[in-house]
């Protein structure tokens, strides 16, 4: 996890007027879509389950039914009629719904209820204009009772019944419908990423509460959360971007907290079998034993924070867990670069001297090694096994604190097959898709993407029907 730059959210545009609807290209600027209290209770009528990203009109109901108290539509985005409390116009057939809007294919997060239906006998054609200023799209046809697009279809298992809200499991937001084509475009079976936060929900909730509060190990910078979300609803959300697998990046920052969050961790793993098995350590006696044992127990992949344990990753208490997993094949994510803010043993010489020793050791550099990029690209070239991570590189948002030297990039472009889609998520301060955006703006291939955002993580942890590597 980093905390980085300043916010970079663009200006807000005035809302679209209850009853107007957004027009075909209009693009509201991307907001967060899982800003805190996004998604409407699943109990609401009518409420938008998955609120868009700031390209969607969110339609919370029509025909007079007005979205609940705490469904919060981000600022950016454009909000049809009847959305966020606005209730839509009597006799109007539904909410307005744009051109990339939460009733195309890219966007039907809402379900229709005998609730939100035109009155008795009305059938808004396509193309026919909707009452009382609300106006529907040529997708969309509604009769007594029911709404659906002509595009739009609920995935297995949901209906939309009287009373009832969508579902996690609706059809496509406009926002995972984005990610989707990425990958898609790539030829891809979806995506990989070995830099994802889950951890017990209190740890967490600290986690963010330390962001909110601008804690010292943030630099003091502003940092919003993008996807401040209930565990499940986090899970979900990245299955419908087409994560493939990830992982529950968690660290101790004292003594004994990393057996317990280990233990926590394999809880998860258990009842999340896309996750992958992830563990962490502190340097104190009996790391290497519970060490052993979580390797032992199906460890997939470790988390070690130099940042925020405030440790010396060569110190002699951590010598014999390096070993056994240089000896195990067990990568390691490390937060070793001195971003965003430096400790006593971040950069790179402390880990340059656990490499010297365990040169073996499957390493992976999150953040690039953010900011001292160079550097770690050099420890990349000189062992094998050491892999960097591009959470949160490259974006906007780090590039304000800490650019990305563009001399750098054929040094990246061939060291790719070690680079590794990571992201940070839930505590990314833009959208989800802005990352995978960032990586395709460098212009080293769709080659470079494909084994970048899947096929070397892939691999790496031994994921089905992956190519061989070219020669």
């Amino acid at each position: 996890m980093i905390v980085s730059g300043m916010s970079t959210h663009p200006p807000t545009p005035p809302a679209a007027p209850a009853g107007a609807s957004a027009s075909a290209g209009a693009a509201a600027p991307a907001a967060s879509a899982g800003v805190a209290g996004n998604a409407a209770p699943d109990e609401a009528a009518g409420s938008v389950k998955v609120a868009g990203d700031g390209r969607a009109a969110a339609s919370a109901g029509a025909a007079g039914a007005a979205a609940p108290a705490d469904t919060v539509v981000p600022e950016e985005a454009a909000a049809s009629a009847g959305a966020a409390g606005n209730a839509a116009s009597t006799g109007a057939a539904g909410a307005v719904a744009s051109a990339r809007a939460a009733a195309s294919v890219e966007a039907a997060g809402t379900a229709a209820t005998a609730g939100m239906a035109a009155p008795a006998g009305a059938a808004v054609s396509a193309g026919a204009a909707a009452s009382a200023g609300a106006a529907a799209t040529a997708e969309v046809a509604e009769t007594a009772g029911a709404a659906a697009s002509a595009q739009a279809a609920t995935s297995a298992g949901a209906a939309a019944s009287a009373g009832a809200a969508a579902t996690a499991e609706v059809a496509e937001t406009a926002e995972t419908a984005e990610v989707r084509r990425f990958w898609r475009d790539l030829g891809l079976p979806g995506l990989v990423d070995v830099h994802t936060h889950f951890m017990p929900e209190r740890v967490l909730r600290k986690v963010w509460a330390y962001f909110d509060g601008l804690g010292p190990l943030t630099g003091g910078i502003e940092w919003p959360i993008t996807y401040r979300k209930e565990e499940g609803e986090r899970a979900a959300l990245l299955r419908a971007f087409g994560v493939r697998a990830f992982t529950a990046m968690l660290y101790p920052h004292k003594p004994g907290m990393a057996r317990w969050l280990n233990d926590w961790a394999a809880g998860f793993a258990r009842r999340t079998p896309d996750c992958l098995h992830t563990s962490t350590f502190f340097p104190e006696p009996g790391a290497a034993a519970y060490v052993r044992e979580a390797v032992e127990h199906g460890t997939r992949v470790f988390k070690a924070h130099v940042q925020v344990g405030g440790y010396d990753p060569s110190d002699e208490a951590l010598d014999a867990c390096w070993g056994l997993l240089a000896e195990a094949g067990t990568p390691v994510v490390v937060h070793c670069g001195s971003g965003p803010a430096p400790g006593k043993h971040t950069g790179p010489e402390p880990v340059a001297r656990v490499l010297a020793r365990h040169p073996r050791l499957r390493l992976v550099v999150a953040h690039m090694g953010m900011p001292e990029y160079e550097d770690f690209l050099g420890l990349a070239e000189r062992y094998r096994e050491v892999r960097l991570d591009t959470t949160m590189a490259f974006t906007g948002f780090s590039e304000r604190m800490a650019p990305f030297p563009r001399r750098a990039l054929p040094r990246l472009a061939a060291l790719g097959d070690r680079v590794l889609l990571g992201t940070d998520f839930p505590n990314i301060p833009y959208p989800y898709a802005h990352q995978l955006d960032a990586l395709a703006d460098l212009g080293l291939g769709d080659d470079w993407l494909r084994a970048v955002c899947h096929d070397n993580a892939a691999r790496l942890f031994g994921l089905p029907d992956v190519p061989e590597p070219p020669a």
